[in-house]
């Protein structure tokens, strides 16, 4: 079954063949077996059709797309992290993926660091809040920290000493995007994954990975993953 939130990628053959390879990908990538890569992107593209029920015609941003927010959802069932930390929440439907693929996975707790409406690109509602989307049978797995990387970052990753994952989807400048790489990537245990979107905005994520020159790493359009 083809996902309904596909319609944009249709129109744009060359993002049309990323999505009928991101299969193949994925299970290269995370040297998953070709069922489990299946079952994991179906899995995920229901998620998204729940979501899309529930927004109606809201913007969800490009997490949204086949091409990302499903790969981060991929991952997480895949990788099976216990705690996971992500930057940048707006509406939730990054968080709502990692959430569902926590609940399946019966493991895993997200820590977001939000500074609400931050990003012009990615409003949310006037009349919602910070992660709306987010199912409230998922919320027990998920502690919300408002305020700026900058700040809360370093002292969350103090108090865990080791997180298993991390996804970047705050403000995309070189500068923060390297900021939370570098600061994230000693906490992150041998074998964890790094996600980040919107790596094609600049050069932060190829000069960080061509530095620390991770086991693996891969771009999923705009999606960049690299496992330590």
């Amino acid at each position: 079954m083809i996902p309904t939130n596909i319609s944009s990628l249709i129109k744009h053959p060359r993002l049309f063949l990323k999505y009928l390879s991101r299969e193949k990908n994925l299970q290269n990538f995370l040297e998953l077996e070709k069922s489990e890569a299946k079952e994991y992107l179906s899995e995920a593209d229901c998620i998204a059709r729940s979501m899309k029920k529930l927004t109606g015609n809201v913007e969800l941003g490009a997490m949204f797309s086949p091409l990302r927010g499903p790969i981060v959802y991929a991952c997480i069932r895949a990788m099976k992290p216990t705690v996971m930390v992500e930057t940048g929440v707006a509406s939730g439907s990054s968080t709502c993926y990692i959430l569902h693929a926590m609940e399946l996975n019966r493991k895993g707790l997200l820590y977001s660091i939000d500074l609400p409406n931050a990003d012009k690109g990615a409003p949310i509602p006037k009349d919602k809040e910070t992660g709306w989307l987010v199912p409230f049978k998922l919320r027990h797995k998920w502690k919300l920290i408002l305020g700026q990387s900058q700040e809360k970052l370093p002292l969350l990753l103090k108090d865990f000493g080791s997180i298993d994952a991390f996804l970047h989807d705050s403000e995309h400048t070189y500068e923060t995007m390297m900021f939370e790489y570098k600061t994230v990537w000693p906490f992150l245990r041998e074998g964890g994954i790094l996600l980040s979107d919107d790596v094609r905005w600049n050069r932060a994520f190829n000069d960080f990975v061509r530095d620390k020159k991770p086991k693996r790493w891969i771009v999923f359009d705009g999606l960049g993953a690299a496992i330590k």
